[in-house]
């Protein structure tokens, strides 16, 4: 199958090379990128030569990790050879080595490492369909104007600082405040709008998380300090039954929904899950399984396989997770997969961020740390009780004593 763009990055770039990925097909740029698009059992070699060829242009995520490697040394030069066009997106502020700075003499190289992240992307998914249609390259946006250092400025900030301490000491020691964000909080409730998309995007762990949100096992956690910063986590559960289906397919039915999907499944030795121990936050040493349901893409999860040899499901039985850091899309991801040998399974996970938070007049905005501030309303019930409304559902939050 033809795609738009090969994306070639290091695996240590895992995240920045999937948000990547994740936007250009949002503006409908077909993209092909490992080891997602990699058939199971497939010559790694032979499907990375046939991808490029099959490809329109190349984008390269650079950085330190993709200077050291000397696969995508490879990667880079076959798509010379080939004719590609090459679009480094650096996302970090270094320069290539000679080796690769031989391939690397483009128009259209691009900086990234300026947040915000998803600004860079928009450009770069521009530049992509002008170069695909043969256009010229779109002009790219201004940058960020400095600020521009003013006195009187200065020492009206200074005097405002003061009467922000001021405020805030009144806020500690009044005998009566209004209501505030300001401390910990944990969800009483959380009602996830279902036809939101899944934050796992269309990989295949999503249908335990779409269980867990449908069955409204869901936990959350938030935390507000006086300067507005936050701390958010959310995660759940999803747990049912799984039974054999065949060499290599396995039944999931999830006890929260009912539902029953057929999975196939790859066992991976350490040697075999060595590539994905880095992306995923993984121990040297460990295993992986592969998990796709249909319609779906492929979930990698790292860890050891603890059942029966001979067992219908023992290469599944065992401890299965994930940790990555957060990047432009979503926070920091952890993840943990449990099957037991007498058909039992349990799916958790948990995501993370913290940014700065604004609240007045009913409505509320959260910016993560480099990604896309969410908005929403609010409406607090005495100073301990709180609703929280945004696209993505409500949430009844009640203030930790």
């Amino acid at each position: 199958m033809a795609h738009d763009v090969f994306i070639s990055y290091s695996s240590k770039d895992k995240p920045s090379a999937d948000a990547t990925c994740a936007v250009l097909e949002s503006k409908g740029i077909r993209c092909w990128i490992a080891p997602r698009d990699i058939t199971p059992g497939a010559d790694w070699g032979e499907t990375i030569v046939n991808a490029l060829h099959a490809s329109r242009a190349l984008v390269l995520v650079f950085s330190t990790n993709a200077n050291l490697s000397q696969q995508i040394k490879r990667e880079v030069e076959r798509a010379v050879n080939a004719g590609l066009p090459v679009i480094p997106l650096r996302i970090e502020n270094v320069m290539p080595t000679k080796s690769l700075e031989y391939f690397l003499s483009t128009p259209h190289w691009l900086d990234a490492f300026t947040p915000p992240l998803e600004r860079h992307l928009n450009y770069l998914a521009d530049v992509i369909r002008h170069l695909l249609n043969d256009q010229p390259a779109p002009v790219p946006p201004p940058p960020t104007p400095p600020k521009v250092i003013d006195r009187r400025v200065v020492i009206s900030t200074a005097v405002g600082s003061i009467l922000l301490f001021v405020f805030l000491g009144w806020l500690l020691f009044a005998p009566s405040r209004p209501s505030s964000f300001v401390g910990k909080w944990t969800a009483g409730k959380m009602i996830v709008n279902t036809s939101a998309p899944s934050p796992f995007g269309s990989f295949s762990v999503s249908i335990f998380v779409n269980a867990a949100v449908s069955g409204e096992k869901l936990n959350s956690n938030f935390d507000v300090d006086e300067l507005g910063q936050y701390k958010y986590d959310w995660g759940g559960d999803d747990i049912g039954t799984v039974a054999a289906n065949g060499p290599g397919s396995v039944i999931f039915t999830s006890t929260l929904t009912h539902q029953s999907t057929v999975f196939s499944y790859i066992a991976m030795n350490s040697q075999s899950a060595a590539s994905f121990a880095a992306a995923l936050g993984g121990r040297i040493g460990d295993g992986a399984i592969a998990i796709t349901a249909i319609g779906t893409a492929q979930s990698v999860l790292l860890g050891t396989a603890h059942g029966r040899e001979g067992e219908a499901i023992g290469p599944l039985v065992g401890h299965w997770y994930t940790h990555t850091p957060a990047n432009g899309i979503l926070g920091a991801v952890t993840t943990s997969f449990d099957v037991t040998d007498d058909g039992h399974y349990q799916y958790h996970f948990d995501i993370a961020e913290s940014g700065i938070w604004q609240a007045s007049d009913g409505k509320w905005t959260r910016t993560p740390q480099g990604a896309i501030p969410v908005s929403g309303t609010y409406k607090f019930d005495g100073n301990d009780r709180v609703d929280c409304a945004s696209a993505n559902g409500v949430t009844t939050w009640n203030r930790v004593k």
